[in-house]
């Protein structure tokens, strides 16, 4: 499985993209600006529905709250996994290998897990236009806030590691 996996990589960076990738002097600089800017809009709309449900942020019910900023988290999302395909592209065997990276994934995929948890522990309760949040929800929040800024803190290190 992970010479198979060694080799898509290796495809992909010897691909006609990857070549574009690292011909283009302008490509990686944009796609690396803008990842950050889409990571900071992101987290921004996180950190908004998470500090709702830890009780602060308390004029409006955590629904209201959510249903207002996800749709711009899943926005700024899609753009976060459009600029990383175009930075590892060009380096993905090597990315793969790196530390941080792996805990960058291993990060983000908890932090995705702890969504989908909340969403069918409390989903139906968050939809309503309760105030109170359930401690379970409020524990949900904080995590996402670490994991979240432990996947961006990772991505730092990348370039160090």
């Amino acid at each position: 499985m992970e010479h198979e996996a060694a080799g898509i990589l290796g495809a992909l960076e010897r691909s006609a993209w990857g070549d574009i990738v690292r011909g283009s002097p302008l490509l990686y600089p944009v796609a690396n600006t803008l990842h950050v800017v889409a990571v900071l809009a992101f987290f921004a709309c996180v950190a908004a529905m998470d500090f709702r449900l830890l009780g602060w942020l308390r004029g409006e019910s955590a629904a209201g709250v959510i249903a207002r900023l996800r749709p711009f988290a899943v926005a700024a999302l899609v753009m976060i996994l459009a600029t990383g395909f175009i930075l590892f592209s060009p380096e993905a065997t090597a990315i793969i290998g790196n530390p941080a990276f792996r805990l960058k994934l291993v990060a983000i995929a908890a932090a995705i897990a702890n969504v989908a948890w909340l969403e069918r522990r409390y989903g139906a309760l968050l939809r309503g236009d309760a105030m109170a949040v359930p401690s379970g929800a409020r524990a949900a929040a904080l995590a996402s806030l670490g994991l979240w800024l432990l996947a961006a803190a990772c991505g730092r290190f990348i370039a160090y590691l």
